[in-house]
């Protein structure tokens, strides 16, 4: 372990908020999408971004590229989206003004592979500066009665004392806002792993590491732990309920939703949640969590997520 914190030393990774939202009826599942990428983006950055992102021509279909945005009159945020359509390599953009929606709204409908808004302030000069909004949703082909609820940010800030505390609020608010409009069946705050892995999933063999084939199975089994996770109804009641988690030393907070489910919050602060507090939320949830084989060997190359946030087998 202490060999891959030195390797890793300096690297930033970035890390992703997934919440999985199960919903038979595919207009309420289009109107959660669309809702997590207007209210949803305004709850992360705590500001109306739709509003406020300065103001640019809207391609009907989208352009190929990111739009060259600059400041206009007092605009001082950037911020566009991107589409990722299931049936192509393409990536198509678009600025993110209230013009756009109609686009948007298209690509939900025709259920995208993913789409993103991305933002920030533009720098002094007035070129596009780092992004400090990162929202997205998901469409899995396999699984028509899901959309997966993104977040996604710089695990930096969470190591910032003077950001950290600001950013976890916006973290919280978006999550509690979208667990008590939707049927989320599952959440989880992870690296961010190419396939939307949990830290689990990264580390098992075959099926048992595919979010696809794990996602339908929520009932009964969860795809991994984190800081922050949302369990299901059926999974919190063989867990002990809302009583026995909430007298468990693992969890910070434990918040019931109105679909049955409970959103666990693991320590304080994110800073916080590494060894015996990791080792404490795998005890608890150990029974439930999906089984696999662990690939062999943890000495992952410089560069990649250490996984201290997983507890693996003697």
């Amino acid at each position: 372990m202490d060999t891959l914190h030195v390797l890793n030393d300096g690297v930033t990774h970035e890390m992703a908020v997934e919440l999985t939202v199960f919903d038979s009826d595919q207009a309420r599942l289009s109107e959660c999408a669309v809702q997590w990428l207007t209210e949803g983006v305004r709850q992360f950055a705590g500001t109306d971004v739709l509003q406020e992102a300065s103001p640019y021509r809207v391609s009907a279909k989208g352009y190929s590229d990111v739009p060259a945005l600059r400041p206009r009159g007092e605009a001082k945020r950037w911020a566009y989206a991107t589409a990722a359509p299931n049936d192509s390599f393409d990536v198509l953009y678009n600025p993110y003004v209230p013009d756009a929606l109609p686009w948007l709204m298209r690509s939900i409908d025709d259920r995208a592979e993913s789409i993103t808004v991305v933002s920030g302030l533009f720098a002094d000069k007035g070129e596009i500066g780092d992004s400090d909004v990162s929202v997205a949703v998901g469409f899995e082909e396999e699984n028509p009665s899901y959309v997966k609820l993104i977040l996604t940010l710089s695990e930096a800030v969470l190591h910032d004392p003077e950001r950290a505390t600001t950013v976890e609020r916006s973290i919280l608010r978006s999550v509690r806002w979208a667990c008590n409009r939707y049927n989320v069946v599952f959440g989880h705050f992870s690296y961010r792993h190419a396939c939307g892995e949990t830290e689990l999933e990264k580390f098992l063999r075959g099926d048992a590491s595919d979010p696809a084939a794990n996602t339908p199975k929520w009932r009964f089994r969860l795809r991994g732990y984190s800081w922050l996770m949302v369990v299901p109804g059926d999974i919190a009641d063989v867990l002990g309920g809302v009583d026995a988690l909430s007298a468990s030393p693992a969890f910070h907070s434990v918040s019931p939703l109105p679909n049955g489910a409970l959103l666990l919050q693991a320590t304080p602060t994110f800073r916080e949640y590494c060894g015996t507090a990791v080792r404490d939320v795998h005890r608890v949830v150990r029974d439930v969590l999906i089984e696999g084989e662990f690939r062999k060997g943890t000495q992952l190359p410089p560069g990649v997520p250490p996984p201290y946030m997983v507890v693996f087998p003697d």
